[in-house]
């Protein structure tokens, strides 16, 4: 029941949560390490496979990583 704009923002903020670089609490992952860990979220059950699936074909994490390198600079 939770409203498919929700689910997308879910995915997109835990993939950022894990590469940021300006968390003084912990290292960034790699993009490929957060892939793997959305993915298991997924197969957990605990985020939305397909969406998850058009995020990675779709290479919306290449968006997100020039998006925060322009805002960074």
């Amino acid at each position: 029941d939770i409203p498919i704009q929700a689910r997308m923002m879910t995915v997109s903020d835990i993939y950022d949560a894990l590469v940021a670089f300006d968390r003084p609490y912990k290292k960034a992952l790699t993009p490929d390490t957060a892939i793997d860990i959305l993915l298991s979220e997924a197969n957990e059950g605990k985020l939305d496979p397909e969406l998850l699936r058009i995020f990675i074909e779709a290479r919306i994490f290449d968006f997100i990583a020039r998006l925060v390198k322009s805002t960074a600079a």
